[in-house]
Order: structure tokens, then C-alpha cells, then sequence
């Protein structure tokens, strides 16, 4: 694909039309497209340079400094298209950022303001890595550079663009929706994930809309095809991401635009694709409602058979789903068509919901001991994403927009208790990219490795004072629910000191109502402390059950 923005074909065009290379209506003295945008529009006298002086208007509170502005977006583009956008798409939705976007980007300003500003914060990244709502809101003073400037005055002559449109009813709705997904990426890419959320739930009413307007014919067939290929797949991944910040609701209509039947396989990578994402989606809501049954029942002898046909459904599912995926990639006319094949980006969401679907509905932590083989799978498999991931100075890249090896890897690092395994998944977590979509790797590495040695230090004191209760092998005596123990679990940690829930807050904002303020007492206060509440498991002789037992620590600053 030619690395030029388009051609244009009058050369007397405004100076602003010709640096973008797209068409000018030459409406003098200022030119429509320049007038409508908020952009500064100028002609050249005869033999005078193009790049004399900058043609761009300047954003409130912040100037494009230099004359050449129109050079930094134009190099922007550049980069965007040499080294952003294959990372973006992380082996997925690879058409949308490497051919929807660049095309779309030169007939409409918002979207190449948007392009411009996610290639900028990319090269020259400045992230919140704090946990979500939890980062310290004191003000503090935050030094740009001049890059990072001009892509905040890019995003918001892009956001005014399409706000100015929308105020004046002249909004095309398919080109607002591919604005907002590029707005979620600015804001995920500084990890700004509240405002990011906010944009994802008016992206999703957006694609409702133009559903409807498709179902009414005001959509043309091109628009639709490219909605339902590849926009709503995209939409639907970013949910299934967001489901990652505890408590986000997820939007169920975008089920409705996933076809789940794996009967007669898959067609391609795209459809294994969609239907993985949905899958996972499908998992992480039903983990939350099964902690909550378990929670209200309390015990595993209690559970509803419903919930555990539920689960057996699930489990059902993501068999079926492997068997297909398999079948599709050992079949003659099948060919990888991205250069980041995604293979082990679906084999490690694969193993990781089987994972999660054993621990739904179970008390003690040692069901996960029966997954080595599926860890095994998310380590070796992510080890590969980032071999391929990463740069020519083996630096991986600063983000990537889809679901990559952050959730995964730090599911393992939590569930996995074999030492080694754990810390190689924690290693390779600390190396990967530190924003993925919703997902911050940065401060799950931190809260991690808390939570492993927190768990080796208190199995080293039990086993010391060989106080280990009896295996689950001996306690699990639901029929529905008994896993095999592997052979290797008396060399990992007791059920005793593996930890079950947990929970980062700050009390002046929130606590988990099984933190009481008798637990923060004995510890510093401060209007910005964090804590980690969490529950383990304490075994009772008389009752032969394993009952939780509550605490609570302050957490370094660094989270």
C-alpha cells in the first residue's frame, strides 16, 4: 500500500488542502473544508513555498508553536502508518487501523486529527499506570513536551469538529462512530480509562443506531458490511476488556451481533475470533454472578443445579470452541493473512477461561492446581506474542489497543501456585506492554507480587508449624464439582494461605463491607492511603468446612 495520504488533482487548492492532500472546494477567502473544520485556510502567491508558514488555527490555551505544523502532522501520519498501527491491532481487527482509518483520514478532518494525535501519544507516551479511580487526585503538575501538546490540541480540534457537527444535525453517524473508537484509544493510550469508558458506552449506543438506520436501509451496503466485519467485533472486544475494571457493566445487547453457533466451524480466524471474545465476555459475567450465588448460599453443597448447569454449559462451550479452531487451522485452505499471526493470542484466552470456569463456584483455591498444563500454555504462548511484539532493541511497544497477554499472565501469576511457572508469568507481565486496551499491566504486576509473597510467606510459617489442614481431595466432596489433585501439590502452597478475594481501596472513598474499621486501625491513615483487603481460607475441625477469615494492609504509594 502507497504510504501517501491521497492525491490531489487541483494544484490551486488552499495551502491547509494541500498539506493534507485532500481535495479543496478553492471558496476563497477561505475554502469550505477549512471554515468547517476551524482551521486557519490561506493561498499561496505565485512561486511562493508551501510550507512558508503554518496554516493551522491555533487551539484555546495552546499554540501550535512552529511554522511547521503541517510537517509534524504529515511526519505524525508517517509513523502512524510505519509503526502505530499494526501494534494497535495487535494481529486483530488488522484492516480497520491499517486500511479503514488512513482511508477515511483523508476526506475527514476529525478522524486524521484523531489518527494524528494516537500516532504522536504513541511515540511519546505519558501514562497514568494507576489502578482505575484509585490514582492520587491531588493536583499535580504534569510537563508536556511540545509533541505531546500538539496531540492534545489535535484530539481537541478533532472532539470540536465532530461536536460542531453534531450541534449543527449534520453529523454522519458511521464517521462520528469510527471518531469515538479513535477517542477511546486517545484516552486508553494515556490510560485515562474512565473517560475511555464514558466514549465506549456512546459508541455502543452509536452502533445501535446505525443497526437500526441499516435495518430501515439508510445505511449503504459497503458502511454495513464494515460495521458488522469489523467495527462491532472491535466494540465487542473493547467490552469484553472493560470487564477487567471491577464493577463495569457490560453492554448485553452487543451479544446480539455475535453469531455463537459452532456447529459447522469456522469460516476464518475473524469468526474464531468474535466468538473467543464473546466467550470470554460470557465468562467474567458469570464468575461474578456465581461468586455472588456462592456467597449467598455458603457452601458448595448449597449451589443451585442451575448454576452448575451453567458452568457445565460454559466448559461445553470453550471445548466446542477449541475443537472448531483446531479444525480450522489444520485445514488445507486455511492461511494466516496477518503478520502477527493470532494463534497464541487465542490459545492463551482459551486456557485462561478454562481456568476461570473451574474456580466458579468452588470455595478453595486448590481446584486451579489441576490447570498446570493450561499456565504452561499462557506463558509459552505469551512468550511468543512478545517475542513478536517486540522492537528491533527488544523493547515492546508502550500500548496496544487489543486484548493482549496482560489478563492472562496476570491470571496465572495469581492462580498458578507453582513457584517458577508464577514468576515466569510475572516476568513476562512486567515486560509486556503496560497498557492493553482497559488493561493496566503496570500496577497488576505490582499488586501480583504482593499477593505471591504475601501467600510463600504464610505457607512457609504454616508449614513450619505443620499446621496444614487436609487436601481438598478429602474436604471436595461434591460429586458435580471434584477435580483430580495433581501430583505435585504437596509442594505448593496450603489452601490456608491462598488467597481468595481481594479488593484495593481507599476508605475515604470506598471499602469492601468485610473490612471493618476495627481492620485499619492499627495502620497510617491519610486522605490518599491505599489498602488490600483480602480472604483466605481457615479450615474448622468440628464442622469439617473451610470458613473465610478477613484482612486488610496498607499498600506503597507506588500502586
Amino acid at each position: 500500500m502507497s504510504h501517501r495520504i491521497g492525491a490531489v488533482k487541483s494544484r490551486s487548492g488552499c495551502k491547509t488542502c494541500k498539506i493534507r492532500r485532500v481535495k479543496c472546494d478553492e471558496e476563497k477567502p477561505s475554502c469550505l473544508r477549512c471554515s468547517t473544520t476551524g482551521r486557519k485556510c490561506g493561498y499561496e502567491d505565485r512561486g511562493a513555498s508551501p510550507w512558508a508558514a503554518s496554516p493551522f488555527a491555533l487551539a484555546p490555551g495552546h499554540a501550535l508553536s512552529s511554522q511547521n505544523a503541517g510537517r509534524r502532522e504529515r511526519r505524525a501520519f508517517e509513523y502512524y502508518f510505519r509503526h502505530v498501527s499494526q501494534h494497535l491491532a495487535g494481529g486483530m481487527n488488522v484492516d480497520f487501523w491499517t486500511g479503514v482509518v488512513p482511508q477515511i483520514c483523508r476526506s475527514e478532518p476529525a478522524v486524521w486529527d484523531a489518527m494524528i494525535a494516537i500516532s504522536t501519544l504513541y511515540e511519546n507516551p505519558t501514562q497514568c499506570v494507576h489502578f482505575h479511580f484509585l490514582r492520587d487526585r491531588r493536583n499535580k503538575a504534569c510537563l508536556l513536551s511540545n509533541a505531546q501538546h500538539d496531540a492534545l490540541t489535535w484530539y481537541s480540534r478533532s472532539i470540536s469538529s465532530v461536536s460542531s457537527q453534531i450541534r449543527r444535525g449534520g453529523a454522519d453517524p458511521y464517521i462520528a462512530l469510527i471518531s469515538c473508537a479513535l477517542f477511546i484509544c486517545v484516552e486508553t493510550i494515556q490510560g485515562h480509562m474512565e473517560q475511555a469508558l464514558e466514549l465506549y458506552r456512546q459508541g455502543i449506543a452509536l452502533i445501535l443506531g446505525l443497526r437500526a438506520q441499516i435495518g430501515d436501509g439508510g445505511v449503504s451496503s459497503s458502511k454495513a458490511v464494515l460495521l458488522e466485519r469489523s467495527i462491532v467485533p472491535l466494540f465487542l472486544r473493547l467490552g469484553t476488556s472493560s470487564l477487567t475494571i471491577s464493577g463495569t457493566r457490560f453492554p448485553i445487547e452487543v451479544f446480539g451481533f455475535v453469531k455463537t453457533d459452532m456447529s459447522v466451524g469456522f469460516a476464518s480466524v475473524d469468526s474464531a475470533r468474535t466468538i473467543m471474545s464473546a466467550l470470554a465476555a460470557e465468562v467474567i459475567l458469570f464468575e461474578r454472578e456465581a461468586n455472588l450465588h456462592l456467597r449467598a448460599v455458603g457452601s458448595e453443597s448449597a449451589v443451585s443445579p442451575e448454576m452448575v448447569a451453567k458452568k457445565e454449559a460454559l466448559r461445553t462451550r470453550l471445548t466446542e470452541w477449541h475443537r472448531a479452531y483446531t479444525n480450522l487451522c489444520q485445514s488445507s485452505s486455511f492461511i494466516p493473512t496477518v503478520p502477527i499471526y493470532p494463534e497464541p493470542i487465542l490459545l492463551t484466552y482459551h486456557a485462561a477461561a478454562l481456568v476461570y470456569v473451574t474456580g466458579c463456584l468452588r470455595q478453595q483455591e486448590t481446584v486451579f492446581d489441576v490447570h498446570f498444563a493450561d499456565f504452561l500454555t499462557i506463558v509459552e504462548q505469551s512468550r511468543q506474542i512478545l517475542d513478536v511484539s517486540a522492537g528491533p532493541n527488544g523493547a515492546q511497544p508502550p500500548f496496544t489497543f487489543e486484548m493482549s497477554v496482560g489478563v492472562p499472565l496476570a491470571m496465572t501469576v495469581l492462580r498458578c501456585r507453582d513457584p517458577n511457572l508464577r514468576r515466569r508469568a510475572l516476568d513476562l507481565l512486567r515486560l509486556a506492554p503496560p497498557i492493553q486496551g482497559f488493561f493496566k499491566c503496570a500496577p497488576v504486576a505490582l499488586l501480583s507480587e504482593a499477593l505471591m509473597k504475601l501467600e510463600e510467606g504464610d505457607s512457609l510459617a504454616l508449614r513450619q508449624e505443620n499446621t496444614v489442614a487436609p487436601s481438598h481431595e478429602v474436604l471436595g466432596n461434591n460429586p458435580i464439582t471434584r477435580l483430580e489433585a495433581t501430583g505435585s501439590q504437596a509442594a505448593l502452597i496450603p489452601e490456608e494461605a491462598r488467597i481468595h478475594d481481594y479488593s484495593i481501596f481507599r476508605p475515604n472513598e470506598w471499602q469492601p463491607p468485610w473490612i471493618t474499621e476495627e481492620d485499619i486501625a492499627p495502620f497510617p491513615h491519610g486522605p490518599n492511603q491505599l489498602y488490600l483487603g483480602f480472604s483466605r481460607n481457615q479450615y474448622d475441625k468440628e464442622s469439617n468446612t473451610w470458613q473465610p477469615i478477613f484482612q486488610c494492609i496498607p499498600l506503597e504509594a507506588s500502586l
